[in-house]
């Protein structure tokens, strides 16, 4: 069982465009309204937090920042990326997902491949448009997305890479939020360019907390990871050895968010309790059984704790009334995945 390439995955689409125009293959083969939600439980929007809660951390980053229709749409391309990429991922990912995610429609044979990559690659050439919307300069952060994007399965065969580099796809998702709080007017670039610069710290601890989400995802998946050919930490050093970096990790995060004065408002602070409170929690079960299984259930507490975690360090943004229904909202899409399948 091995993950499935690029160059596969642009043959198979080609293959579905000749039979559809040949007459051979129907373009949907189903109905539309179907598709759609097929698509909709593909793209997991349960994960939109992670990408624009990273945007909104980015722009909270900026010392003048307000809420405007920019950042808005920063948040949202973001979580659209983070869909967008969710598609692409299952699409390479379909034999692993058979081991480690049964019930995922692109792994069950539910949804079609070639309809889902048409989709994906029309979303994401929409998403890439609407950078310059947000600021000139955001055209700079498209061709990281994109390497970062597609080398994320290669990466997944180095052990430490594959969190670094989905880490760097969150980071972006931050990059882009911080030039959706910076100004227009000016010389584009060195305002871009000094702006994500002065964000480095609040980036780079965007990039960690979901480097950690990834690992916490990655305990859990050993078995299809495994069969792939992927070296993933917890393929490496366990389940327990895994745990306890997560949760040194979480300390970690902790006294850098305060060395780097990022602790946001009052309800930032609760929020980001809450959050290392929950990552803490995560590694308990992990480290007393070293399951797969055990992992699986330490996953259902890491999630939500990295993107309260986000959405805490977009506080001066959301304010304490919008963290708290961001929040909410958020735990309770993710809590109702959870209860439709073991594996959202």
């Amino acid at each position: 069982m091995q993950s499935r390439s690029y160059k596969s995955l642009l043959l198979e689409g080609r293959r579905w465009i000749h039979a559809v125009g040949r007459g051979h293959e129907p373009l949907i083969g189903m109905p539309l309204g179907r598709f759609a939600w097929l698509l909709v439980e593909a793209a997991r929007l349960h994960y939109f937090a992670f990408g624009a809660g990273a945007a909104l951390a980015g722009s909270a980053a900026v010392p003048s920042a307000s809420g405007s229709l920019r950042v808005a749409l920063a948040a949202f391309v973001a979580g659209g990326g983070w869909g967008v990429g969710q598609l692409i991922n299952d699409l390479l990912d379909r034999d692993t997902d058979a081991v480690n995610a049964p019930g995922r429609p692109l792994a069950d044979g539910r949804l079609p491949a070639g309809p889902t990559m048409a989709v994906a690659l029309l979303s994401g050439l929409a998403l890439l448009s609407a950078l310059l919307v947000i600021h000139p300069a955001a055209w700079m952060l498209a061709p990281a997305s994109v390497i970062l994007l597609v080398g994320y399965n290669k990466a997944k065969g180095v052990p430490l890479l594959g969190n670094l580099v989905h880490g760097g796809i969150a980071a972006v998702a931050g990059g882009l939020g911080v030039l959706g709080a910076l100004p227009r007017e000016g010389d584009a670039m060195p305002v871009a360019l000094g702006g994500l610069a002065s964000a480095l710290p609040m980036l780079a601890v965007i990039l960690t907390i979901d480097a950690w989400f990834i690992l916490a995802n990655y305990e859990k998946d050993r078995l299809g990871d495994g069969g792939a050919g992927y070296r993933t930490l917890p393929l490496l050093i366990g389940v327990r050895a895994s745990a306890l970096m997560r949760a040194a990790v979480v300390m970690a995060l902790a006294a850098g968010i305060v060395g780097f004065h990022l602790t946001p408002s009052r309800p930032g602070e609760v929020a980001l309790s809450i959050a290392a409170a929950l990552g803490l929690l995560s590694v308990i079960p992990s480290l007393r059984f070293g399951t797969d299984e055990a992992a699986l259930r330490a996953y259902r507490l890491a999630v939500p704790a990295s993107f309260i975690a986000m959405l805490g360090l977009a506080a001066p943004l959301l304010g304490g009334i919008g963290l708290a229904l961001a929040t909410l909202g958020s735990v309770a899409l993710m809590e109702a995945s959870f209860l439709r399948t073991r594996h959202p």
